[in-house]
């Protein structure tokens, strides 16, 4: 288990927020592309119990691709492990149980705007977040807009616990995925499924009297696209799953709630 910063959007972070204020309500899973990507022949990727050939318990954290057909040419940023080397291990990023620091759009005051992060004082009651929609009407108070590539760990207000990693392909993407990915269903006459938060709504927007079905899916794909591009989705890509507990707090605040609910 470790210690992780994690970058959102805003759009994304407000559906953190309606998790943390509602369960069941928000966002509790996010994919991120798998870097490296997995070679041409890979057709899975499993996590087993134990080493079929060394029968020894496989480190937490380590996925397996195999394809019994084809001997890998390379290692892939890992070790084969087995005698007849037909396997790659790698390990994700992301295991269960980690915390993810949530890193978003901030700003401080402005007579602070000089500071770079690291030199700011460790005070969150100083700090207001791009994602709140009562910020943006009192912009002119306010610093500069600072990316969240470099919100310090002090400075985050949202921490999620890692629950489930798994691997798989974009497209595979269930309807019930989808909407734990942040997509919602509009009750407008007709319904559509979308991504509050995207404007126009159309970005994202699929209609439930569309034909073709799958209109979670297809509005989280319309999301994909949005943000990586229009060929992002149709490339289907091998991504990380990954499943997880929103707590509105610093991540060094969390210690306390788990001891008080022993």
């Amino acid at each position: 288990m470790a210690d992780r910063p994690i970058l959102f959007s805003a759009p994304m972070v407000q559906a953190l927020l309606r998790e943390a204020r509602q369960p069941g309500t928000g966002k509790t899973q996010t994919r991120r592309l798998l870097k490296p990507q997995p070679p041409e022949w890979a057709t899975f990727c499993q996590q087993p119990s134990m080493l079929n050939v060394e029968h020894r318990w496989v480190p937490s954290g380590l996925w397996r691709w195999s394809e019994p057909e084809q001997t890998p040419r390379r290692p892939l940023r890992s070790w084969p492990v087995d005698a007849e080397g037909e396997h790659y291990w790698m390990r994700l990023p992301w295991q269960v149980g980690d915390r993810l620091w949530v890193r978003e759009s901030w700003r401080t005051l402005q007579k602070v705007d000089c500071l770079k992060p690291r030199d700011l004082a460790d005070d969150r009651s100083k700090v207001t977040y791009e994602a709140d929609p009562e910020n943006r009407n009192r912009l002119w108070a306010l610093g500069k807009l600072r990316p969240s590539l470099f919100m310090p760990r002090w400075a985050s207000r949202l921490t999620l616990l890692v629950t489930d990693v798994r691997v798989e392909r974009l497209q595979d993407i269930s309807e019930g995925d989808a909407t734990a990915e942040g997509v919602e269903l509009e009750s407008a006459d007709p319904p559509f499924h979308y991504v509050p938060g995207i404007w126009p709504h159309s970005i994202t927007a699929v209609g439930v009297e569309e034909p073709g079905g799958r209109h979670a899916a297809r509005s989280f794909a319309k999301l994909w696209g949005h943000i990586n591009g229009p060929e992002s989705w149709q490339a289907n890509p091998w991504v990380v799953a990954v499943t997880f507990s929103v707590h509105a707090r610093n991540i060094d605040q969390l210690a306390p709630i788990a001891e008080a609910a022993e």
